[in-house]
């Protein structure tokens, strides 16, 4: 007996299936990621269950997605003494793209036939603290009107030299640029739809088979 035959004993074949690939979005649509995306809750425990979302809004060219979570008004996880500035009636979580390590696929296992979507993106989807910073600012003392102010000082003058290319192209990859240029991309808000909703129910009817 070689070896190959040694391995189909080990290692039986059980069952064979077809495989068809679901027709789940053109890269020539105009769709802002057409395909599926995964969204996970790396830091949301799983008994809390899944956590719907009404609202949502992305930035394309810099792969930001916004989704907007109804606020719990009472539980274990509310804080009855927060200031009335910190509670809000929706909570926002964030992310950017996650760089895959692989190629993955969602599908679907129907009267014999695997019928899979490959995933176009993946998100992580954590909290997001912009209201933090929101408050801050608000809370920031105004400035001293000009007649309270000291009398001005002499300040040494500075000489700068114009930036090299290097220089510019080092400016354009720092955070603080990065950060300009996310800000200044608008939102594309998205549209919705509940797992229930026909338009949901639609989409994965893709996964259905349609027959060899």
């Amino acid at each position: 007996m070689d070896e190959d035959d040694e391995t189909k004993e080990e290692d039986p074949v059980v069952r064979e299936i077809e495989v068809h690939l679901a027709d789940w979005g053109d890269p020539t649509d105009d769709a802002p990621r057409p395909g599926l995306a995964l969204l996970q809750y790396p830091i949301r425990a799983r008994e809390r269950g899944p956590e719907p979302f009404d609202a949502a809004r992305i930035k394309v060219r810099h792969e930001l997605l916004e989704v907007d979570v109804p606020a719990t008004k009472s539980g274990r996880h509310v804080d009855e003494r927060a200031p009335e500035r910190m509670r809000f009636d929706k909570r926002t979580l964030a992310a950017t793209t996650v760089a895959p390590e692989t190629n993955y696929a969602v599908g679907a296992l129907r009267d014999g036939i695997l019928q899979i979507a490959p995933l176009a993106t993946t998100y992580q989807m954590r909290p997001s603290f912009a209201y933090v910073d929101a408050a801050d600012e608000a809370d920031a003392p105004a400035p001293a009107p000009a007649s309270a102010r000291d009398a001005p000082k002499l300040q040494a003058a500075s000489v700068k030299r114009v930036p090299s290319t290097r220089d510019q192209s080092h400016a354009r990859g720092s955070y603080a640029q990065r950060r300009q240029e996310q800000e200044a991309e608008p939102w594309l808000k998205l549209e919705v739809r509940q797992k229930d909703e026909e338009p949901s129910r639609a989409k994965r009817k893709k996964l259905e088979p349609t027959g060899s």
